[in-house]
């Protein structure tokens, strides 16, 4: 069984440019047996199956214990690297979210999901606001040893129909360079229709 750190160093080795890693969402230990077993390097949970699965609501609507028990779960199921659909890492202060990624990494998990918009209210967080939450998510899992891989998701072209996506594309670039320098390893920017 591979360690934590191996499984880390697998799954950052795996995001090449050029050649995209697929990552099947499941919900479960059943779902990522399942997924592990038709082939796949890499596990992911999506925050919308995970919740759905126990009678939630997306949004971090499902109580972060059973998150973490869910996480704990999959991570036993399979010996693959496991990454976790964090939403907005149930807080809002970059010490509450860096408390809960502490005891997410606690599961076993090596990979995260982390977006900008307020999950439990309207907009995106200030871009310095997220700066310092990405931050704080690498300064912990650097000092727990776990080199974390942070898909740093922002919801730009989420938030205004009315605006044209074109005129969005700076703010999402200078967002995207922002996370990145803050700690990020990748950037996942969904919504881009123009």
């Amino acid at each position: 069984m591979s360690t934590q750190q191996e499984k880390a160093q697998d799954f950052a080795a795996l995001h090449v440019k050029g050649t995209p890693l697929v990552l099947h969402n499941v919900w479960d230990a059943g779902s990522a047996k399942a997924v592990a077993e038709g082939g796949a390097k890499a596990i992911a949970s999506g925050s919308w199956g995970v919740a759905a699965a126990q009678g939630y609501g997306d949004g971090q609507v499902l109580p972060l214990a059973d998150v973490l028990r869910t996480s704990r779960q999959i991570v036993k199921a399979v010996d693959l690297p496991v990454s976790v659909d964090f939403e907005g890492g149930y807080g809002i202060a970059p010490s509450e979210v860096a408390e809960n990624l502490r005891a997410l990494l606690d599961t076993g998990i090596v990979g995260i999901n982390f977006e900008d918009r307020i999950v439990t209210g309207a907009g995106l967080h200030a871009q310095d606001d997220q700066v310092a939450r990405i931050a704080a998510l690498r300064s912990t899992a650097d000092s727990a040893g776990v080199a974390l891989f942070i898909n740093a998701r922002t919801d730009v072209f989420f938030q205004d129909d009315a605006v044209s996506h074109s005129d969005l594309m700076d703010e999402a670039v200078a967002r995207a360079t922002a996370y990145a320098d803050a700690g990020a390893n990748g950037v996942f920017v969904p919504g881009l229709a123009d």
